[in-house]
């Protein structure tokens, strides 16, 4: 039964009645948009993709998903609307070729490490992350990143890229998952 339908027959108020374009079919644009959020899936941490599937496209309810996963669900929720802000971000992030973005970086930046600073950031936004990959330590990252940032800013024919590590900049660590400590149960 459709949910209006449940709520015309037993509410005593004028409801959703008037909403009825919740209720229709998704127009091209909405398939679109749809696809596009499919195609980002594999970009964010497994559990909070498969998640997202059950939640917004199986239509599971949120302690559904808990009981599967063995999870509370407030960690359903939280992992929800983690997945949420990644997916806008990577809807947002202006699209560039990793190819592209190396040779750009490679006319400009001088140093090397300062070109794998740069294209780990945009591919990871976490500077743990990349100060992982590269036995360095954060601080060199964060510096080395935001001095090439900063001198990037002065070039016209870099705007392109000052736009995209600019928004990398404003939501670091948006791509990082966060592991739970396992605990051992057992005391000693």
């Amino acid at each position: 039964m459709d949910p209006s339908e449940l709520e015309a027959r037993f509410s005593t108020e004028d409801g959703l009645a008037y909403m009825d374009s919740i209720f229709t079919e998704p127009t091209d644009e909405d398939l679109e948009k749809i696809a596009k959020v499919q195609d980002i899936l594999s970009l964010i941490p497994p559990r909070e993709a498969d998640f997202v599937e059950l939640y917004y496209f199986k239509k599971l309810r949120q302690t559904d998903i808990a009981e599967i996963f063995g999870v509370s669900q407030p960690t359903v929720c939280y992992r929800l609307t983690r997945a949420a802000d990644r997916i806008k971000f990577l809807l947002n992030l202006p699209k560039i070729d990793k190819e592209d973005l190396q040779k750009t970086l490679t006319g400009f930046l001088a140093d090397p490490l300062d070109i794998q600073i740069m294209v780990l950031m945009w591919e990871t936004t976490c500077q743990s992350e990349v100060a992982k990959q590269l036995g360095v330590s954060q601080g060199l990252v964060r510096h080395r990143f935001l001095r090439s940032l900063t001198r990037m800013r002065g070039v016209p024919k870099l705007e392109r890229l000052v736009k995209i590590f600019t928004y990398v900049s404003d939501h670091l660590n948006i791509l990082r998952e966060v592991q739970r400590s396992v605990w051992n149960d057992k005391t000693p």
